[in-house]
């Protein structure tokens, strides 16, 4: 049973799917946590809760060690727990939700969920998707599966392996399965890095300096809304909602960040 049993702290669930009807308009006061020592990473707090301390890193693009820490703005300067997963993660699109880590097993169509208390483990298959020989979903990252959170759940973002498309699926946590798959006709070689937030999809260019498409995942359609992300170049690895935080999390050129959202009513655009 991965079943999680701890305190809920307003835990994100699988339903219902109650998509908000809101976008992101823009990003503001951004805050700089640290300087790190690798250009590749990701950095997470638990997506599912708001009144958590702790915070993971799982450093590169490629590993097996999740670093935990209690304290984000000293990452590099306090005592950490290192968790061996037992196996290699791929990119930099993981998450962590609920107490579990979900990360793409690499060299493989599997999706991993990782209990942190228990060390347990779910696979999931994603079928006729890309998941090796270079071909990226998100090549600055070096990237074939992002996870995303937002109000309605666990999402993966992946590229399909018959016509290189965007698309989504919906996966539910417990258990640890695929709901639904969206095709977003979106051209993988268009995007930079993605993220979902209030049921939707959000793709940067390909120098991850700006939102230039947005798609409904409810309507299954796109719109036309876009926004800056960042006014300079450089590889930004990482890039993810969190809905109880209303933040993104950024690790931009080797530094790792945070952004408030701003968002508007979906009807007013």
């Amino acid at each position: 049973d991965d079943t999680f049993n701890g305190s809920d702290n307003g835990k994100i669930t699988d339903t219902p799917m109650k998509y908000g009807r809101k976008i992101l308009s823009q990003l503001s006061q951004f805050c700089n946590i640290t300087n790190m020592q690798t250009t590749y990473g990701a950095w997470m707090s638990d997506a599912a809760r708001f009144n958590e301390d702790r915070y993971w890193l799982a450093e590169h693009f490629s590993g097996r060690m999740l670093l935990e820490y209690q304290n984000a703005p000293l990452f590099l300067n306090t005592s950490k727990k290192i968790t061996d997963i037992k196996m290699f993660y791929q990119g930099c699109g993981h998450i962590i939700s609920n107490g579990s880590f979900y990360f793409h097993k690499a060299g493989s169509n599997q999706l991993i969920k990782f209990d942190l208390e228990t060390g347990r483990t779910k696979a999931v298959k994603i079928e006729n998707s890309r998941y090796n020989k270079l071909s990226y979903l998100f090549n600055n990252s070096k990237t074939y599966f992002k996870f995303a959170v937002d109000e309605n759940g666990l999402w993966v973002i992946f590229a399909s392996s018959s016509h290189d498309t965007v698309m989504v699926a919906k996966l539910k946590q417990d258990p640890f399965s695929v709901q639904t798959v969206i095709d977003t006709a979106y051209p993988k070689m268009k995007t930079g890095n993605g993220f979902i937030a209030h049921g939707i999809l959000y793709i940067t260019d390909v120098r991850d300096r700006r939102v230039t498409y947005t798609f409904d995942l409810k309507k299954e359609s796109s719109f036309g809304a876009s926004f800056d992300l960042r006014l300079h170049d450089g590889i930004l690895t990482m890039l993810s909602y969190y809905p109880k935080k209303q933040l993104l999390y950024l690790w931009d050129n080797g530094s790792v960040k945070n952004s408030k959202t701003l968002d508007q009513d979906l009807d007013n655009v």
